[in-house]
């Protein structure tokens, strides 16, 4: 349920729970209250009209039968000691001898739930108490009053709930977007602000404005995300042009390699310094298409591939590099599969992959493409020791560097730790993603490393 809804629903249940409240505290009290009041008030008018009447008992008992019809009460002259000398309506329970003792003192009480009002009688002549008079109004309508306040308070709250939906409304419209915004800085979008509200702005200067708790979050974010944003920036563009300035001092030393004279020990040197600068080179190449990426957030050339052709294409090439050849590369057998993405970048993530199964792990190296849903996959896997599942999300991490337990030789293998980076880099701008698991499970026992790289297969594939 939105934020907003949740204000909106908690206020009208805290109105409704105190509006019924309200009316069954106001329904009893005062209900209670006015019964006590005009039952006294009764009980001297009834004791009037009984002292008139008193010794003239057919006369006393059709006076009280007026009384309970026009008044619809219940009503009974007792003598002083409690028995009845007329009545009218049901019968009324007998006082206690208390209560008779207070009314012979001169005293009107009422006792009792529904209340009972008793009153002296007293003669007309002399003054003195000669009986008691007792009236009851007992309900006869069924629950208390409580329609005509439930009334008014769900009239009352219809009103509230027309109003306060806006209200509600204004509170949570923030934190939504804030939210939003942040989702959106989350992916990647480091352009994500949240904009103040224009109103406020307008209504209150910057220095007179009241504090707003909501508006100083909303600063704060924007100004966090102005700061990432600055320092990501900074960053890349400084990678970039560090990789940039180093290509001419490499193709310097290549030159300059070139024209050295190869002969004798001096020929596997000048090999091992080549294929440095060419690991430099590759290194350089991914950090300037990495920053590329990161700039633009999409690949730049979208086609057709041949996902089987594209594995066969990379085994024939690993038979032919140097740092790979004598490792057997195969392409296990599948389905055809074609899909729309970059086929550069895509052939550069996953040739990292088979140079990274070839330094890392042991032959035979599998490359296997498939289907799943909408998805492509490609999974590069080998027999070698695998990597420990601690470690597996770390060495997506650009420049982490495995333990050299990890390589089929015990080694530090060549190589700066970005191939998995870059990509996994490739896989989001595709819109993918890159896990990394064990190749087999046998009998609960995790063998060797496979490295799956998924892409959407797009549209018309």
């Amino acid at each position: 349920m939105r934020l907003h809804s949740r204000i909106y629903l908690h206020s009208l249940l805290v109105l409704l729970v105190v509006g019924a409240a309200t009316s069954l505290i106001f329904a009893l009290v005062n209900r209670g209250m006015l019964m006590r009041d005009m039952g006294e008030r009764m009980a001297r008018h009834a004791a009037g009209l009984a002292a008139e009447r008193l010794h003239d008992p057919p006369a006393l008992a059709r006076r009280l039968e007026r009384l309970h019809a026009e008044l619809d009460v219940d009503v009974a002259v007792r003598d002083l000691d409690g028995g009845v000398l007329a009545g009218a309506g049901e019968a009324l329970p007998r006082p206690s001898a208390p209560t008779l003792a207070a009314v012979r003192g001169g005293q009107a009480l009422v006792r009792g739930r529904p209340p009972h009002a008793l009153a002296p009688v007293r003669d007309p002549v002399s003054g003195a108490i000669v009986a008691v008079v007792e009236v009851s109004a007992p309900r006869r309508s069924g629950p208390l009053g409580l329609a005509r306040p439930l009334i008014f308070v769900a009239v009352v709250l219809v009103v509230l709930a027309v109003a306060t939906r806006p209200l509600a409304r204004r509170l949570s419209s923030p934190l939504e977007r804030l939210t939003e915004a942040a989702r959106r800085l989350g992916r990647g979008d480091l352009a994500a602000r949240v904009p103040l509200s224009s109103a406020r702005r307008a209504s209150w200067p910057r220095r007179d404005r009241p504090a707003d708790e909501i508006a100083e979050l909303t600063r704060a974010f924007n100004d966090m995300a102005e700061r990432v944003e600055r320092l990501v920036r900074g960053e890349k563009e400084l990678l970039a042009n560090v990789s940039h300035e180093l290509r001419s001092p490499l193709a310097r030393l290549r030159m300059a390699l070139a024209l050295l004279p190869r002969e004798g020990a001096g020929e596997a040197r000048l090999a091992e310094a080549e294929r440095d600068l060419g690991e430099l080179e590759r290194l350089i190449d991914d950090v300037l298409t990495t920053a590329r990426l990161d700039a633009t957030g999409l690949p730049t050339r979208l086609a057709e591939v041949d996902a089987r052709a594209l594995l066969r294409e990379l085994a024939d090439r690993a038979q032919r590099d140097p740092a790979i050849a004598g490792k057997t590369v195969r392409v296990a057998e599948g389905p055809s599969l074609t899909l729309v993405a970059d086929e550069a970048l895509l052939r550069r993530a996953l040739w990292n992959l088979v140079e990274n199964a070839a330094k890392y792990g042991a032959p035979p190296i599998t490359l296997t493409a498939g289907r799943d849903g909408d998805r492509a996959t490609f999974t590069v896997a080998d027999e070698g020791p695998g990597i420990a599942p601690a470690a597996r999300e770390r060495v997506l991490d650009a420049f982490y560097r495995l333990d050299p337990a990890r390589t089929s030789g015990g080694a530090a293998p060549a190589g700066f730790g970005l191939g998995l980076t870059f990509a996994r880099r490739v896989a989001e701008v595709h819109g993918g993603g890159i896990a990394i698991g064990p190749a087999t499970v046998t009998d609960g026992a995790e063998r060797g490393c496979g490295v799956t790289l998924t892409v959407p297969v797009g549209e018309g594939a």
